[in-house]
């Protein structure tokens, strides 16, 4: 299936519902220098498949980056463009970035920022790293903090499930984006996801391919707010000690939580949060607020990022968006003691 993507007035061609193999024979690469920016993992796995499919291309290098979902930062991009200066600065390039969030941000930077003449394609291996591709902008981090910004689209972006390794944790974390879809952009998404998507088991059993043309349309209208939902208050645990306790998708998970949260708590709008927290919990996602991470601890992290200028989105209710706001710091205080007491009397 092929897909116009139009996002900040930048455009893309989306090709999903088919296999990356079956997509390149029908592309012509002429005499373009085929570049491949990946991950170590997705190195490790697909290197093989791929080159079988370029086999008749003798102009084919790799550049590998770490697994981290955060390899979108100045280290790799001054490496990347070392590795770059040592290339015949003439030839045509075709960037082909294959992998996580990172990746796609990563070779989108480039692609946009580079002198060189090149076109650049995606290849996302997960609904996260899909996601990212479609906001219409990327960034490269310095400690996890984002200094350079671009506005640009690839030229195409290309989703073959069958490349996609979707169990375990990937499945929980590509979950959640179309969970956050349903935060953001329309309740009736939400209460479909509960109903096919129960517990573990049939969250396990079952595919997302059905969803992903309601998650391009939302993200088509709006990507900056599904992706930064929960931002703020992912980025306090960055700023708190202890906050290393938590991997990088749980701080962004426990951010949305407690963001909803913030939200309904703000606004009073009707919505029966214990029980989402309980779907979650059946599900598998580890929804406990560390004993190790003090609330005031936290809260200052937030104000710090408050401080800086950031802000958060607040619903009007679930579907609907209200306003952006800087929350204040009584109510941060009351979100997370809120948020902890529901937790106790769900665990009983």
């Amino acid at each position: 299936m092929e897909f116009i993507y139009k996002k900040n007035q930048l455009q893309t061609i989306i090709i999903y519902g088919e296999t990356f193999a079956s997509q390149i024979k029908s592309s012509s690469f002429e005499s373009k220098h085929l570049f491949l920016i990946t991950n170590q993992r997705y190195y490790d796995l697909f290197s093989d498949k791929l080159i079988q499919l370029f086999d008749d291309k003798l102009e084919l290098d790799w550049y590998i980056c770490k697994n981290d979902a955060h390899c979108n930062n100045m280290n790799e991009l001054e490496g990347l463009l070392s590795f770059l200066a040592d290339f015949n600065q003439q030839q045509e390039f075709l960037f082909l970035g294959v992998g996580n969030e990172g990746i796609v941000q990563l070779t989108n930077f480039l692609h946009e920022t580079s002198v060189l003449t090149c076109e650049c394609w995606l290849l996302p291996l997960s609904i996260q790293s899909l996601s990212k591709s479609l906001i219409g902008e990327v960034q490269i981090e310095l400690k996890n903090h984002p200094v350079l910004q671009s506005r640009t689209l690839a030229d195409r972006i290309l989703y073959d499930r069958t490349l996609t390794t979707d169990h375990g944790e990937g499945k929980l974390v590509d979950f959640f984006v179309f969970i956050r879809c349903g935060l953001v952009c329309s309740h009736d998404f939400l209460r479909m996801l509960f109903k096919n998507y129960s517990d573990a088991t049939r969250l396990n059993q079952h595919s997302f391919a059905g969803m992903i043309d309601e998650m391009i349309r939302y993200y088509e209208k709006d990507a900056q707010i599904i992706d930064q939902f929960g931002q703020l208050f992912e980025q306090g645990f960055l700023e708190t000690p202890n906050g290393h306790l938590l991997s990088g998708h749980m701080k962004r998970f426990l951010g949305c939580l407690l963001q909803l949260l913030w939200a309904q708590e703000r606004n009073g709008f009707s919505f029966h949060y214990k029980n989402f927290i309980i779907w979650l919990i059946r599900l598998g996602y580890p929804v406990d607020f560390p004993e190790q991470i003090l609330v005031s601890d936290y809260v200052e992290g937030i104000l710090k990022c408050i401080h800086r200028g950031e802000a958060a989105t607040l619903l009007k209710e679930v579907g609907a968006v209200d306003s952006v706001q800087q929350p204040k710091t009584e109510d941060l205080l009351a979100t997370v003691e809120k948020y902890k007491t529901i937790l106790n009397e769900i665990r009983g």
